[in-house]
């Protein structure tokens, strides 16, 4: 049973039923639906054929939907582009066209607030941080800039301000347009682009309730503002994606790895999912097997402790999609029975994890399945909460989350190690609830008679939050009382 999962971004390259179908069975967890491109009308076709393909198979496919945020760009420039030469002076403006005043570049961007929130000394990126530029002045309407790293600049290149506040916030007027659609067609998970700060999440988490959904938020990490943030980001959150490609462009790309082990243990002591993307497998877009390296980086990032792990264009534009999902799951096969998983560092954390009734009944949880052999962990669980715990721990014992809840239910796709069962009738009393458990367990044939359980629930049910009884259970046992 494979515990690390792996979401995968359905472009032109896999947005077909059949492929999806291949795609599900080669382990693909989560499906990203990236809102920077395509239509709804190209979206709503991939959630009818995942919701289909549920239906037929009885596969556990969470979508994700991923907002575009406040993505700046240059405006139109001529086709063949223009060569930044280095030391020379351009300007940028907000605006829609280009042209020379006296003989320097003057470069559009659909920013309007591109004077008030860029600083004279600060640093422009352009083009995914290939071409970078300092503010040397701010005059009336332009911002007059010294070509430290030149090249080549195309129409429509995104433009990255490190360590600016942008005035510009998340949601922009498209993310709550999409968000609607979204909602309507029942996304698991809403990813939001750019966050600076955690009222940029509260601020959605808002409007996503308003409207009665339980889709959960992901917090994408990609600006260097946002990492000084980042304990009170991911708070807000429910869930955070290192996503390495802006990220890289807005920091010292050095710094990648140190960010990503931060970020990913600062999560797992606060029992937030957290999802490693961008350039995994990347080769594979052109190649049918990846490089050393990229392996290594899919190894790492489960050794990390990351939940689920990410492909971009790799699935939606590559050449190989079905070949990459299954070649990332292998890697993750292989890590995981190989390696092993320390997580020795979250118990002699003290007092960074967050303690309670439901923490201590995760380590006992884990502890005695390591110590009995036992078959599965099995938690009882309605907002998904106590199966975070338990997963927190990285046990080695597989995990099986029961809960009545579809919402629950699908969300939990997104959980390291957790297995999710949907059992719609919620139970009152103790042994009913191990009566009912053990029935659909059997009939699944996830276990068989002899089977030796630890069991994770709480009393009373169906309340979120009061997890606080763990049993140790033996297949069968009750047909025998």
């Amino acid at each position: 049973m494979k515990k690390t999962k792996i979401i995968c971004t359905i472009g032109p390259a896999s947005n077909n039923a059949a492929l999806l179908s291949r795609m599900a069975e080669a382990g693909m967890n989560v499906v990203r639906l990236n809102f920077s491109h395509g239509t709804h009308n190209d979206h709503l076709k991939v959630i009818e054929y995942i919701k289909d393909l549920r239906k037929k198979s009885g596969i556990n496919i969470g979508i994700l939907q991923d907002l575009s945020g406040p993505k700046i760009r240059v405006g139109s420039l001529p086709d063949h582009g223009i060569v930044l030469e280095k030391n020379t002076v351009v300007y940028f403006y907000h605006g829609a066209d280009y042209f020379i005043d006296s003989n320097s570049a003057v470069i559009p961007v659909n920013y309007p607030h591109l004077l008030k929130d860029v600083n004279e000394k600060s640093t422009i990126l352009l083009d995914d941080g290939l071409l970078e530029l300092a503010i040397e002045k701010k005059d009336k309407n332009r911002l007059r800039a010294r070509v430290i790293r030149g090249g080549v600049l195309k129409s429509h290149k995104g433009i990255n301000f490190p360590n600016q506040i942008l005035s510009q916030r998340i949601p922009t007027t498209k993310d709550l347009e999409d968000l609607a659609f979204g909602i309507k067609h029942e996304v698991d998970f809403v990813a939001l682009s750019f966050v600076q700060t955690a009222d940029d999440i509260r601020c959605v988490k808002q409007k996503i309730r308003a409207k009665k959904s339980k889709a959960q938020i992901i917090a994408k990490l990609e600006r260097q503002v946002a990492l000084k943030n980042v304990d009170e980001i991911i708070a807000a959150a429910d869930g955070i994606m290192v996503a390495r490609g802006d990220l890289g462009i807005e920091t010292d790309i050095s710094m990648i790895p140190i960010h990503q082990k931060m970020i990913v243990r600062k999560c797992n002591l606060q029992s937030k999912p957290v999802i490693i993307a961008t350039q995994m497998l990347d080769s594979m877009m052109r190649n049918p097997i990846p490089t050393r390296a990229e392996v290594t980086d899919v190894a790492n990032a489960i050794y990390d402790g990351s939940d689920a792990i990410m492909l971009s264009g790799e699935t939606a534009v590559g050449k190989y999609p079905l070949q990459t999902v299954q070649m990332m799951n292998k890697i993750a096969d292989n890590v995981e029975h190989n390696l092993g998983l320390d997580r020795g560092w979250i118990i002699d954390s003290g007092n960074h994890i967050k303690h309670g009734e439901e923490t201590a009944i995760a380590q006992a949880v884990c502890q005695s399945a390591k110590d009995l052999k036992a078959k599965f962990i099995v938690v009882h669980t309605m907002s998904g909460q106590t199966a975070r715990f338990i997963s927190m721990f990285r046990p080695e014992t597989p995990i099986l989350a029961v809960t009545p809840l579809e919402s629950t239910y699908r969300q939990l796709s997104l959980i390291w190690g957790i297995t999710p069962i949907l059992l719609p009738e919620i139970k009152y009393h103790f042994m009913d609830i191990i009566k009912s458990t053990e029935a659909v367990l059997l009939k699944t044939r996830y276990v068989k008679i002899g089977d030796l359980l630890v069991i994770s629930t709480g009393l009373p049910t169906a309340k979120p939050g009061a997890t606080n009884l763990m049993k140790i259970h033996t297949v069968g046992d009750i047909q025998k009382s």
